[in-house]
């Protein structure tokens, strides 16, 4: 089920938030939360709730045990169970057919039958960060299975985040069970219809302009561009789409879930680009990854190395393949080279009139691996955007041209929408969010799912 179907914006979430407004608080609501987001969830495939349960009843019964003990070794092993279980099931589900075909391990046909869990990333991450924190003492452990179970699967980003630690999203998830969260009916309805046009009509744009070049092997050097840069309009617009969504159908529940994305194409560097794009994500492996390794506290060799690690394990992350891996690598070794000159010259940058361009198209280029997994295909496009396939232009139209680098403009010039909707809108910009949202929806050919589905 998507969230930009008719079948949940006109039966689904009504009736959800008919009955969360009706039905008496306490269980009742907890309870009633929880059967429809494993509904949500069981619309992908009915037997991977079973998995999510599965996943949520290890970390909740690990992280008693965390707290029950004192000694170190019993808390690292009760840690290792958690991280073995989580890791585990992404490994087999996600990257055993991979790992089996790469290295020649066994029957790579077998993992062909099983599905990739729809949020198996997300979810994996959001438990084991639970458990670290419990592990480290930064939180207290939940006693109520519940409840923990309503944290782990919570419906709006339940599937493709924000990534939400334990701190922020319990506390508010109580106070929806307890009746005194407060719904911000406006800010919600609008980030919706916001996430609803964003999908449709620049997203699911993006794709078509890029699928169409990507088919016809177009590679001179304004297609091949335009294939890097329309794809990384694409998936932006696509997940942040996803974010609004699920921060809006949280708003109509009175909680405030994390923004995923701040203006990230208005960054004037690789760093500031990762502190603006998939926010929860980058903090994660920040927080559970780079600092543990020693983050940039022991020379600029160390840091560059940490963030090389890092980044690569966070490309492997959106997927099972070298293309992924890649692409990590690419945004590891920009942000090596990063530190390194802010080693050599701090303090002196690029006017933000030639940075964020060039952040931009050196994000583009990283772009291509991403979308294309075929190392020819990859090479082929590169060689395009260095123009050594020709500056022809001829396989692309002037009219793909000017919306792409009309988007490019809107996303570096416009604010993002928690600059713009902190609260509620004025009318006027609810009534054109609801007339774009109403005519993207009447006028799209398909309903295409969400591109971070995937992972």
């Amino acid at each position: 089920m998507l969230f930009h179907s008719a079948g949940f914006l006109l039966v689904f979430l009504p009736l959800f938030l008919l009955l969360a407004h009706y039905l008496p608080t306490g269980k009742t609501k907890a309870w009633l939360l929880l059967v429809f987001s494993y509904l949500f969830y069981s619309g992908a495939e009915p037997i991977f709730v079973l998995l999510l349960f599965f996943s949520s009843l290890t970390d909740f019964y690990v992280a008693l045990r965390l707290s029950a003990t004192q000694i170190r070794k019993q808390k690292i092993a009760w840690l290792l169970v958690s991280l073995a279980v989580n890791l585990g099931l992404l490994g087999f589900y996600k990257y055993g057919g991979w790992i089996s075909a790469s290295f020649a391990l066994g029957n790579a046909d077998f993992f062909q039958s099983y599905v990739l869990p729809a949020g198996i990333s997300f979810y994996t991450f959001q438990s084991m960060a639970y458990t670290i924190d419990v592990y480290r003492g930064k939180i207290e452990p939940e006693t109520s299975l519940l409840s923990f179970c309503n944290y782990i699967a919570y419906l709006p980003q339940l599937i493709a985040g924000p990534i939400e630690r334990f701190h922020h999203l319990a506390p508010q998830l109580e106070k929806f069970r307890a009746g005194t969260s407060t719904p911000q009916w406006t800010a919600g309805i609008d980030r919706i219809m916001l996430g609803i046009a964003q999908k449709l009509i620049l997203a699911d744009g993006c794709g078509y302009i890029v699928d169409r070049l990507v088919q016809g092997q177009a590679n001179d050097f304004f297609s091949a561009w335009a294939v890097g840069i329309g794809f990384g309009l694409q998936i932006y617009f696509d997940f942040a789409a996803y974010s609004h969504m699920a921060i809006g159908i949280s708003l109509l529940l009175g909680i405030r879930l994390n923004e995923n994305f701040l203006a990230p194409y208005q960054a004037d560097s690789i760093q500031e680009f990762w502190r603006r794009w998939h926010i929860t994500l980058s903090s994660w492996f920040r927080d559970y990854l780079y600092i543990p390794l020693g983050g940039s506290q022991k020379g600029i060799l160390r840091t560059i190395f940490n963030v090389f690690i890092t980044f690569t394990l966070c490309g492997l992350w959106h997927g099972a393949g070298y293309n992924f891996l890649l692409w990590g690598f690419l945004h590891g070794a920009m942000l090596g080279l990063y530190h390194f000159k802010q080693l050599l010259i701090p303090g002196i940058n690029l006017p933000k009139t030639i940075a964020i361009p060039v952040t931009f198209l050196a994000v583009s280029f990283a772009w291509v691996p991403f979308r294309l997994s075929n190392w020819q295909e990859i090479s082929e496009v590169w060689q395009g955007m260095l123009g050594l396939n020709g500056m022809s232009g001829r396989q692309v139209s002037i009219v793909d041209l000017a919306i792409l680098a009309a988007l490019v403009f809107m996303c570096i010039l416009i604010p993002h929408a928690a600059k713009r909707w902190p609260g509620a809108s004025g009318w006027q910009e609810s009534a054109v969010l609801a007339v774009l949202a109403a005519f993207a929806m009447i006028n799209s050919p398909a309903i295409t799912q969400f591109i971070y589905f995937q992972f």
